[in-house]
């Protein structure tokens, strides 16, 4: 792909476009994971499962509905009082899918925060 190229707007002057960045991602690893999460605002905590996680951020499936910029609290202790406040880590949903039929579900892409 030429990252230099020209594109003809409507009224036909060539236009030079903006050369695509391109961005490392952390290696995900596919991993399927109970987990509890809740919102900041939140004090009881609801499950969730990843598919994937990286030290950036995780992929996971929930049967809430989260917006977009949604911050979390996320724990892998899936029972029982939180035993290490180090145990909990900050993300934010940073994107929402459905799953392709038949295992239709909620999926959410959440980024680590400090």
């Amino acid at each position: 792909m030429d990252t230099n190229a020209t594109r003809a707007p409507l009224g036909g002057a060539k236009e030079k476009q903006e050369p695509r960045k391109m961005v490392d991602r952390a290696t995900r690893r596919e991993m399927r994971l109970p987990f509890r999460y809740r919102r900041s605002s939140q004090e009881e905590w609801s499950p969730g499962e990843t598919v994937n996680i990286s030290e950036s951020g995780l992929l996971f499936s929930s049967n809430e509905l989260l917006e977009v910029d949604t911050r979390l609290e996320i724990t892998f202790q899936t029972s029982g009082d939180i035993i290490l406040e180090r145990s909990t880590r900050g993300a934010a949903v940073v994107r929402r899918v459905l799953s392709n039929w038949p295992d239709t579900q909620l999926m959410f892409g959440a980024r680590f925060v400090s």
